[in-house]
């Protein structure tokens, strides 16, 4: 699992963000800035995000996902969010009609009295053969910005071999209309995609459920 770029964001900064918000004009935020950057300081504000390939959508309803982790929160129906940019990215980015399944993680994981990190982990298998870049199979895609009322926060919990682990994952059982929607790009995100064989995953994930990525070193 990777960790993001560093993210210290100064006074000025914040102040830039807030223009861009208030006036939902991205057009505000200097060509330099990642747009991560500006969706990480949102989740700072108290709102969550929830990453789609699909424009325009007003309102979210609640759907049973389909999850091969062992933990019964993933497979919760409802309406699922994220309180951090470069998870919500993943699921924006993930070109569906190239891609058959997206394999994804963002966590903390337990350091005495408090939490490391934020680490991630994003590999897609292809549709079809022939694909050696997991890079080439990003295509852009929207970040919504969603309020966080009515969500709640999947608690800590033990994974095994790792010990107390954290993931910026919401879930609201009622359908929720998002404030704003942030475009992104494959350029926009900042970490490495791996590839992996789907049928592979979903029989290693039935024998080992914490066996997460699944992936040997030929992956």
């Amino acid at each position: 699992m990777l960790q993001a770029p560093m993210n210290e964001q100064s006074q000025a900064a914040g102040q830039v963000f807030a223009a861009v918000w208030a006036a939902r004009n991205l057009s505000l935020l200097p060509h330099e800035t990642p747009r991560w950057q500006f969706l990480q300081w949102l989740t700072g504000q108290g709102y969550l995000l929830h990453g789609s390939e699909q424009p325009g959508i007003t309102r979210f309803e609640p759907r049973t996902p389909f999850d091969l982790s062992p933990d019964e929160f993933s497979k919760r129906t409802g309406v699922f969010a994220a309180s951090d940019a470069l998870w919500a990215m993943m699921y924006a980015l993930g070109d569906r009609a190239r891609v058959a399944r997206i394999l994804n993680m963002a966590l903390q994981v337990a350091q005495g009295t408090d939490w490391s990190a934020p680490r991630y982990f994003l590999s897609f298998a292809p549709r079809h053969a022939g694909v050696t870049d997991g890079r080439s199979l990003l295509s852009p895609g929207l970040v919504y910005v969603l309020p966080a009322d009515g969500f709640e926060r999947m608690p800590p919990y033990d994974w095994p071999g790792l010990g107390r682990v954290l993931e910026p994952h919401w879930v609201s059982p009622e359908a929720v209309t998002p404030l704003w929607s942030v475009p992104v790009s494959p350029a926009d995100f900042p970490l490495p995609v791996r590839l992996h064989d789907a049928a592979r995953v979903d029989a290693l994930s039935g024998s080992d459920p914490w066996g997460f990525p699944w992936l040997g070193d030929s992956d």
